[in-house]
């Protein structure tokens, strides 16, 4: 499906997004269009061919910005944005306190001095407030009501009230002695920018995990050219380059060693801790580091097509990605803009009828703070700023988070279903031996056992194709078949021979049944059309650290169970070194979805873990799908979570990270909510009558940005999760 990544401008709050998505996902060739609220940025998706600058013009009607370069935007000058406003606000606040000065704006040596203060304030808040005005002027015209929409009829009800109230009495001959709000009109636009400096500041924080990633891939590389070296640009490397790593050099692309040895730093992009001894023939992904050692090798994927850039892409779509919490977040933003301003207008309203003295005073004043204390960012963050450090944070983990709404799902989980190969146990499985029939020879079976085995993805498949590469003649093989859960098949020399399971060969098979046995061991049976060839016994070792992970997981007060396509015999073996009592073998694809399926009827919410091509549809089905790190590529596409270590124990912090975010969206959600609840009611004077408590719109200004920071100081808290 074609794509396409646009940077926003003016996308303010929560509200923005909900009118850019559904305004573009109205338009015919638009699949999806989702908006990150953190980084700016609109990824849509389009059914059939590319509409970018349709994309752009109706972007640009909702009374936003949308590009497809990069925009960098003029970095804020704190001195001037904040201070200038914050030093005119207050000398203006000093001057108004002084008995002699007290502003019933007569004139002073000749000059209306209320008409000075107009003036100067009129002037720094267009040059301070610029991006303000703009965004909130747009957005009231085209009635896409942003936050600063809310911040821009605040201070020009207070800066209009105030020059009102100087005009009334420059021209007129009766002394109006009033209070004004032009220094609060600057104190709030000082504040506002002092606010969105800080916010921005710790939504950069948000992004590290992102940004260490992106970062991984050095800027240049040492390549082998006509027998010499040569340094180039990482970005000019092609497919097939032989690079030179030496130690302490990062690797910039992936690639298969040729040459040498070294130890590689992987924890950044997997989660193992320990470097990973990688020699001739082995895979080496980009990012990682040579901590020791010096090889060669030939670069495989560059760009786009590397595992780190499939990282990278897969966190951000996932940062993207909607649990079930941002639906109400949604349904809230959409209206939350417009309810402010209605209750603004209407407590303004009773004010000037009930107010017992200077009613106008109160009306306006109560105006202001209610639009000025309202925070729709707060309740636009709350998810986004969760997701992004909580996805970072597994990121950089090696636990990579694919679709968001599967958090939701984690807190009800009490049940584990777990494959044994390749997820248990190592998957790299070795042939202990070879039991043939009468009038069939060792080289005959081996040839047509590596010809069979050779297509096989199975990791039982690879044990064999290595057992039997050094004496098989090799063998042309035609309608070959892999047979999910079964084995695979194919014709040879025009015989049909199949390769596969104890169940499977007891379906097909007739003659030479007795090779069929019960065996503590993995089997692979070899038959020629219905007769029985040889059977093959293998032995897959544990993974280090499944008992303990696994032991970790019933203490969570969860219910293990593991089931297998492995015979009987061979799967209570293995459950028996793990402490795991319920057991299922011989179990195909279906059977696995079956099990799942009459958990899940029983009230069980179920988490599957497994890493093969016959594991993606019990990923899929499982209330949550985690795939093991090393697995098959449609395994990973089909699980909500991806472990890139190979290695068990991730289950529990995988678990554990998205309770932790769910956790936090949960926190941020409520804690907005409740502020902007009970903020509205004490800006509107709700409790006046009973405690006498109500604000003034600088104090309001000030409660509103904290609020945002402390969403994001609190979602902060996970990049230590």
């Amino acid at each position: 499906m074609l794509s396409s990544e646009f940077n926003l401008q003016n996308v303010k709050c929560a509200g923005c997004v909900g009118k850019i998505q559904s305004k573009l996902k109205q338009l015919a060739g638009i699949h999806s269009a989702q908006v990150n609220l953190l980084d700016k940025t609109l990824l849509v998706e389009y059914s059939g061919v590319k509409l970018d600058q349709v994309v752009i013009t109706e972007v640009t009607k909702l009374g936003f910005g949308a590009s497809l370069d990069i925009v960098i935007e003029e970095p804020l000058n704190l001195w001037l944005s904040v201070g200038l406003p914050l030093i005119a606000g207050g000398l203006l606040m000093s001057v108004g306190m002084l008995p002699a000065l007290m502003l019933d704006f007569s004139t002073l040596a000749g000059f209306s001095l209320g008409l000075f203060y107009a003036v100067c304030s009129f002037a720094i808040i267009g040059l301070v407030g610029t991006k303000i005005v703009k965004s909130g002027w747009n957005g009231l015209i085209t009635l896409n009501f942003n936050m600063h929409s809310l911040i821009l009829l605040g201070v020009a009800a207070a800066w209009l009230y105030s020059s009102g109230i100087v005009l009334v009495s420059y021209f007129s001959s009766l002394a109006v002695i009033q209070h004004v709000y032009f220094e609060s009109a600057l104190i709030i636009i000082g504040l506002i920018n002092l606010g969105a400096y800080l916010e921005e500041r710790a939504k950069n924080s948000t992004t590290t995990a992102i940004k260490g990633l992106t970062q991984l891939v050095p800027a240049t590389t040492t390549i082998m050219v006509d027998g010499g070296e040569q340094v180039v640009a990482t970005n000019l490397l092609r497919t097939g380059d032989e690079v030179k790593i030496r130690p302490g050099e990062r690797i910039p692309a992936d690639g298969e060693v040729i040459a040498g040895e070294g130890y590689l730093n992987e924890s950044m992009l997997t989660g193992e801790p320990l470097p990973v001894h990688k020699q001739l023939g082995d895979k080496v992904i980009g990012g990682s580091i040579n901590t020791s050692g010096a090889l060669v090798f030939r670069v495989t994927q560059i760009g786009g097509n590397t595992l780190l850039a499939g990282i990278i892409h897969l966190v951000k779509t996932a940062q993207l990605s909607k649990p079930k919490l941002a639906k109400l977040a949604d349904q809230v933003a959409k209206i939350f803009v417009p309810s402010i301003m209605i209750i603004a207008l209407l407590s303004s309203i009773v004010w000037y009828f009930c107010a017992p003295i200077n009613p106008f005073y109160h009306a306006i004043s109560v105006f202001m703070t209610v639009l000025l204390i309202a925070c729709p960012c707060s309740v636009g963050l709350a998810i986004p700023v969760a997701l992004m450090v909580g996805i970072g944070r597994g990121a950089s983990q090696g636990i990579l988070i694919r679709d968001a709404s599967c958090l939701s799902a984690v807190e009800q989980l009490d049940t584990v279903v777990l494959d044994k190969t390749g997820t248990i146990t190592m998957g790299k499985p070795q042939v202990l031996g070879i039991t043939l029939a009468e009038n069939y020879s060792l080289e005959e079976v081996l040839a047509l056992l590596r010809a069979l085995e050779l297509n096989s993805e199975h990791p039982l498949a690879a044990a064999v194709v290595e057992y039997c590469a050094a004496s098989a003649v090799p063998l042309q093989v035609s309608k070959f078949e892999s047979l999910s859960g079964c084995g695979v098949r194919g014709v040879i020399d025009s015989i049909e021979y199949s390769a596969g399971s104890a169940a499977w060969m007891m379906q097909i098979a007739q003659l030479n049944l007795d090779l069929i046995v019960e065996s503590p061991y993995s089997q692979i049976y070899l038959a020629k059309a219905s007769e029985v060839l040889a059977r093959v016994e293998i032995s897959d070792a544990l993974k280090p650290d499944s008992a303990a992970a696994i032991a970790e997981l019933q203490q969570a007060g969860l219910r293990v169970i593991m089931l297998t396509g492995d015979n009987p015999a061979s799967a209570h073996a293995v459950a028996g070194q793990v402490s795991i009592t319920e057991v299922y073998a011989n179990c195909q694809p279906a059977d696995k979805i079956n099990l799942i399926k009459r958990l899940q009827n029983e009230g069980n919410k179920v988490v599957f873990v497994g890493d093969g091509i016959n594991d993606a549809p019990s990923l899929v089905q499982a209330n949550l799908g985690i795939a093991i790190g090393g697995g098959t590529d449609i395994a990973m596409q089909s699980a909500a979570i991806t472990l890139m270590c190979n290695s068990l124990s991730g289950v529990s912090r995988a678990l554990d990270l998205a309770r932790k975010i769910n956790r936090n969206m949960r926190q941020n959600l409520f804690g907005s909510f409740v502020y902007n609840s009970l903020a509205v009611l004490v800006a509107a004077g709700v409790f006046y009558p009973w405690c006498h408590m109500a604000l003034n719109p600088v104090i309001a200004s000030v409660v509103m940005s904290l609020s945002s920071l402390t969403v994001i100081t609190n979602a902060l808290r996970l990049r230590y999760a």
